[in-house]
């Protein structure tokens, strides 16, 4: 009886040692593939960006596309950016850049959905890292009086996953200015609120995403105080109708379901 038990508890060790090798083993393959897909995704992330500077940068074929014209669109550099961008992949409506941060990417937009570029690199390509995404419910042109742009929030940092700073005082003083590129012009944006809420309204019943489209000053006032009630800062700047809004948005794990947004007026 003895025996018996002792090759039993034998038995017991060997599966339990053989199931903590496979856990182990999947674990670390689990891992390393994470590691490669983001390694590959940044890798395409730089070579876009890399078209961006060669377009801005020493390209003869820019040279070539600049008149004499002081007032002509292509006389700037931003615009002749996108507008080389856009032959490359027709989704690109813009580039979104923070100044001495991470934040330096197209902007895509695709018809009816905002998913696909969520999960799918500037090529094409399947990437968990996706891209900056313009809201569905947007023009593609730009010309809303409020741009919502959605990018997730990795925990490589990368994408809007630096917003999450925006918490923090000092973060913010230092990095109030928002750059958006468009095709014909380069604009600039000031940061008004920085706010913790739900995708829904879950939180407090306040669905940021109907105010996408703002038609009357109304509806506006009632946004902008929203912001300012939410706000994580006591921030002086703030907006009133006939301003230019941008939304940042991306997920907030401190909460469920949450999004963390970054709201700035144009300025200039």
């Amino acid at each position: 009886m003895q025996k018996r038990r002792g090759k039993i508890r034998k038995t017991i060790r060997n599966t339990i040692l053989t199931l903590s090798c496979i856990t182990f083993l999947v674990v670390t393959g689990i891992f390393a593939v994470e590691i490669y897909q983001e390694q590959k995704s940044s890798a395409n992330m730089r070579k876009v960006q890399a078209m961006a500077a060669v377009t801005v940068g020493e390209s003869g074929t820019v040279k070539k596309a600049i008149s004499d014209d002081p007032n002509d669109p292509k006389n700037n550099l931003a615009a002749l950016k996108i507008e080389y961008l856009y032959k490359k992949n027709k989704d690109l409506t813009g580039w979104l850049r923070i100044n001495n941060s991470d934040i330096d990417y197209p902007i895509m937009y695709r018809e009816g959905d905002n998913d696909y570029y969520l999960q799918h690199d500037f090529f094409g390509n399947d990437d968990r890292n996706g891209l900056l995404v313009l809201d569905k419910r947007c023009s593609f042109d730009l010309s809303d009086n409020h741009l919502l742009i959605h990018g997730h929030n990795m925990k490589s940092g990368a994408l809007f996953g630096t917003l999450k700073y925006y918490k923090e005082d000092e973060y913010l003083r230092k990095h109030q200015a928002v750059e958006l590129d468009t095709p014909t012009e380069q604009r600039f944006y000031e940061i008004i609120a920085v706010v913790d809420t739900t995708a829904n309204g879950e939180k407090d019943g306040f669905n940021y995403a109907d105010y996408i489209n703002i038609n009357d000053k109304q509806t506006f006032d009632t946004y902008i105080a929203y912001l300012k009630a939410k706000s994580l800062h006591k921030i002086a700047a703030t907006a009133s109708y006939g301003d230019q809004l941008l939304t940042l948005s991306t997920c907030d794990y401190t909460m469920k379901n949450g999004r963390l947004l970054v709201v700035a007026k144009r300025v200039g």
